[in-house]
């Protein structure tokens, strides 16, 4: 099969489209056709090794993200067939565990993770065991399928199901340009809230009010903080969605309203902060997380995707082949919503 492959960590010079042995399923496995594939920062830190994960067996292939059609089914696998739509879950669940049986797979007590400690989905084919594999509804291309994943099922888990944001309430999303932010505009305008987004470039502001935002903030030439309590009236958000870390998460903080609600899900501009708990239990603050989303979440995004009442915002669309000048193009972060790939 076509792939594309790194034979050590380092920059896009080792992203390498070639040719590789496709991956041969056994007892419980399906392997999937691939058609689309999402970019993801994760990839990034993998590529270059910093990851967390140093002990990756190589030839190795990146990608936690992608959608295409099943094409063989090993022994014992009883709910797909070949030619069935489907998406590799990217967290690699066991299935079994009391974590997963509670619906909470994207959690699972002796995970794994696609394009990490497996093959991943930077290639035509990709191996997956029929736990991990969640079927597509019809009505969504692959497109959307493949940029639906950690951008939009994430976003989900985090506006509804931690924040559990509802109607006239006031929800400020930062980095409102990612992936997960341009999709949390949009599901939180569903849900009926006033809605405060944070960029680092004025550009991404306009594009999220576009999407549905109502007012900008950017964190570059303002101070956040300052800035939510001026349209706040000092009040303060009633949620944050927050996925940048360090200053922001800090600022973040600040900016909440008295019972305010944080759910974050990242931390590439700092991962250890310092936080005045003096302020955190005076508010009442409530901080959740999430470790993008279980299966369940997953399948009603994609249910609302294919319906047209949720949209992925597809920044730019590049052939396998040209993985690394997609790769340039997500560190740059000169875009706007997913970077997706054509295999």
């Amino acid at each position: 099969m076509k792939a594309v492959v790194i034979h050590a960590h380092g920059g896009v010079d080792q992203l390498k489209y070639e040719d590789i042995e496709t991956p041969k399923i056994g007892l419980g496995e399906v392997l999937i056709n691939l058609k689309a594939v999402g970019l993801n920062h994760f990839d990034l830190d993998v590529r270059d090794g910093v990851s967390g994960y140093f002990q990756l067996a190589m030839p190795h292939i990146l990608g936690v993200e992608g959608a295409g059609v099943i094409a063989e089914v090993g022994e014992g696998v009883t709910a797909f067939k070949v030619g069935d739509k489907a998406m590799p879950y990217l967290t690699t669940s066991c299935g079994h565990c009391a974590h997963c049986l509670a619906g909470m797979d994207n959690i699972c007590m002796t995970f794994d993770k696609l394009g990490v400690t497996s093959w991943g989905t930077y290639a035509e084919y990709v191996k997956v065991t029929q736990h991990n594999v969640i079927p597509l509804p019809d009505g969504i291309s692959f497109i959307d399928a493949a940029a639906t994943q950690v951008a939009m099922a994430t976003a989900w888990e985090m506006i509804v199901r931690r924040a559990k944001l509802v109607q006239g309430e006031t929800v400020l999303i930062n980095a409102a340009g990612s992936g997960v932010g341009s999709a949390a505009v949009q599901i939180a305008k569903l849900a009926g809230a006033r809605i405060i987004v944070s960029a680092g470039a004025d550009e991404k502001l306009e594009r999220a009010k576009q999407l549905g935002a109502d007012e900008g903030i950017n964190y570059n030439t303002q101070n956040l903080a300052e800035a939510v309590m001026a349209l706040t009236e000092e009040r303060g958000v009633d949620v944050c969605i927050e996925m940048v870390g360090g200053g922001v998460l800090q600022e973040s903080i600040v900016a909440l309203a008295h019972n305010g609600r944080l759910c974050t899900c990242g931390a590439h501009a700092g991962e250890k902060v310092e936080i005045d708990m003096i302020e955190f239990f005076r508010k009442q603050i409530t901080v959740s997380s999430t470790h993008f989303a279980p299966k369940t979440t997953n399948s009603a995004v994609l249910d609302l995707v294919a319906q047209g009442k949720l949209e992925p915002v597809i920044d730019s669309v590049y052939p396998l082949q040209e993985m690394a000048a997609a790769h340039e193009k997500l560190a740059s972060r000169k875009f706007f919503g997913k970077i997706v790939l054509e295999v």
